[in-house]
């Protein structure tokens, strides 16, 4: 079991999410932003007002061909001359797990300090395989939570030895879930804020508000319906939507995601969900959503 050394001292707010603490990764921004897929790699340099070098990139592969991946995205690299510049990437939901604990907002620091090492220690004990972890806390006027993110050490080695495979360095690796609430966050959504991510593999219903987050990995993915238009699946997706909705309480949903592409899929949203509206990815396409929130970290 991999157990970092916890420092309480390293406790922040949330004014802009943690990333995964690995011993690998450093502080300074990566000039790439980089999303790892199933079906899809995505690849974004991260300008800040600059013109960029090379377009935004997105390759599909069908059939998960991880060799493929490697290849294409090696010729990349050498295409574009980025042979060791720095990636922040992020681990897929599905690779992880974020669980909220909740205390009284009048805790005291020690006591706070106590029980987050304490819920680490029982956490990472339950897990039978290698483990990497991250925390950050959420302040509210009566609930203090303290939001814990776990994924499989096999995941994010296979991902970062990926990246390196290629001839990049991984810098900062995030958590899928965590990026989409950042992006509620840097673009000030107003509180408490829900998101439908929907991508090529699956999709994410998330909840954020000061005290609390809750979130869904939902196993419907927009690349399937794109070939095959089966309504039934579809059916079923809106049905699991709207059920998560009422379940969390939900009023409204913001919409992000490679969806966004379809004109038509997008009616079909407005008739079946209560959508608030569409979350754009600056003037990138919707596909590169996640790439646009991550090239936006400052660390």
């Amino acid at each position: 079991m991999i157990k970092e050394k916890w420092d309480g001292a390293s406790m922040k707010l949330l004014d802009s999410i943690k990333k995964l603490s690995f011993p690998v990764l450093k502080r300074s921004k990566p000039r790439l932003a980089l999303q790892v897929g199933q079906r899809f790699v995505r690849l974004l340099e991260t300008t800040e007002g600059e013109k960029s070098s090379f377009p935004p990139q997105e390759m599909i592969f069908e059939d998960g061909d991880e060799n493929r991946k490697i290849a294409l995205l090696k010729d990349l690299v050498n295409k574009y001359r980025l042979h060791g510049e720095g990636v922040i990437t992020c681990i897929p939901a599905t690779d992880g797990i974020l669980k909220l604990y909740k205390y009284p907002s009048t805790i005291n620091q020690k006591d706070l300090e106590n029980a987050i090492s304490w819920i680490i220690k029982k956490e990472l004990a339950q897990i039978k395989e290698e483990a990497v972890y991250d925390y950050f806390v959420l302040r509210g006027e009566k609930v203090l939570g303290v939001a814990l993110v776990m994924a499989r050490a096999e995941s994010v080695n296979k991902l970062t030895n990926l990246i390196r495979s290629v001839g990049l360095k991984p810098e900062i690796v995030d958590y899928e879930v965590l990026a989409i609430v950042n992006y509620g966050i840097y673009h000030k959504l107003s509180v408490p804020f829900s998101i439908l991510y929907i991508d090529y593999d699956y999709s994410i219903l998330l909840t954020y508000s000061i005290s609390n987050l809750v979130y869904s990995v939902i196993h419907w993915g927009y690349w399937e319906y794109s070939k095959n238009k089966n309504e039934d699946l579809l059916e079923s997706f809106f049905a699991e939507v709207r059920n998560l909705i009422v379940i969390n309480d939900i009023s409204n949903v913001y919409a992000a995601g490679a969806a966004l592409n379809n004109e038509s899929f997008l009616e079909r949203l407005l008739e079946n969900l209560p959508v608030l509206g569409f979350l754009d990815a600056g003037e990138l396409p919707p596909n590169f959503f996640i790439p646009y929130i991550l090239s936006m970290r400052r660390e």
